[in-house]
């Protein structure tokens, strides 16, 4: 065959030397039940990207369907799975998505959001991202509460972990492969972020990555009730995480005995109360500490009930 037979290559299909890969396809999946309200802000936000995903899918994880959204929004249900079994429900929905990008109708996420996240798995060792996410504030206790307490800031998952790195569900990016690889969620109610986080780094050997700047952005609770009840069930999750992971060498520890428990919620309860005159920060500040007292008794609960009946 000569020279002038010979097939050329499609320089097209070779990327150049330093030319960045092609970027991989993405799945949005947000959960929603009972703040179905709240889902046209995040919709919103993500119809703003610089960089949208290829597909978004909204689970309904009512009982009964209740969501009826228009194209190119995919509504799916999950029957009242959970969040994370709702969760893996989106996940299904999308066979072709190489990226899962999770948030939730609190979500709002900044316009650079998804272009700057999948950039991060150009690097084929990346099977989990995230960025800094700030929790907005608002008129009400709950929301100035949560806005000085910003219980997602990446120091609290990344920078100093209990364990291993992890990233919330609010603002957490997967390499569609490493999910399948480890199953998806875990079928607890919460702390399934940071399990599933913790089995995907052991299993696939791949790193978290982190987009050092704010994101994501996260609309609170605006009833204190709620934040209490939230606070309480991390604690009860923090317990279980804790046992689930005993044997890879997370530490259960014990938690305070009841009665000091007791006086420093009762401590924190008499510190809210002389802030109230004050309002502003101060309030805030004290509700905070009402929400870890909540955390430990959420944290007391769980182990309490892990304990064996011991004989009569």
């Amino acid at each position: 065959m000569s020279d002038q037979d010979r097939p050329v290559a499609d320089a097209s299909a070779v990327p150049a030397e330093g030319a960045s890969q092609p970027r991989p396809r993405s799945v949005a999946v947000i959960p929603v039940r009972g703040h179905a309200a709240l889902l046209d802000g995040a919709l919103a936000a993500l119809s703003a990207q610089t960089v949208a995903p290829d597909q978004i899918v909204v689970v309904d994880d009512s009982p009964e369907p209740v969501l009826d959204l228009a194209a190119p929004v995919t509504v799916v249900h999950s029957g009242g799975l959970g969040p994370y079994g709702a969760r893996n429900t989106g996940v299904a929905a999308a066979a072709d998505a190489e990226v899962v990008l999770f948030l939730d109708a609190r979500s709002r996420p900044r316009p650079q959001w998804v272009e700057r996240t999948l950039a991060s798995f150009e690097e084929p060792e990346v099977g989990l991202v995230g960025s800094d996410t700030l929790v907005l504030g608002g008129p009400s206790l709950a929301e100035r509460a949560s806005e000085f307490q910003q219980f997602s800031r990446l120091d609290k998952y990344v920078a100093d972990p209990f364990f291993l790195p992890y990233l919330p569900t609010c603002n957490l990016a997967v390499r569609r492969s490493d999910f399948d690889a480890v199953g998806g969620f875990s079928g607890v109610r919460s702390g399934g972020d940071a399990d599933l986080c913790w089995r995907l780094q052991v299993t696939t050997g791949h790193r978290l990555d982190v987009v050092q700047e704010v994101l994501m952005e996260w609309v609170p609770r605006n009833e204190a009730r709620q934040l209490l009840e939230q606070n309480y069930r991390y604690g009860k999750s923090h317990h279980g995480l804790r046992r689930e992971w005993a044997s890879e060498g997370l530490e259960v520890v014990p938690p305070l005995p009841a009665w000091r428990l007791a006086a420093r919620t009762g401590k924190a309860v008499l510190r809210f109360g002389a802030a109230l005159p004050r309002g502003g920060s101060a309030r805030a500040e004290r509700f905070v500490a009402l929400a870890g007292a909540c955390f430990d008794w959420g944290y007391w609960t769980a182990h309490h009930r892990d304990q064996p009946v011991r004989p009569g």
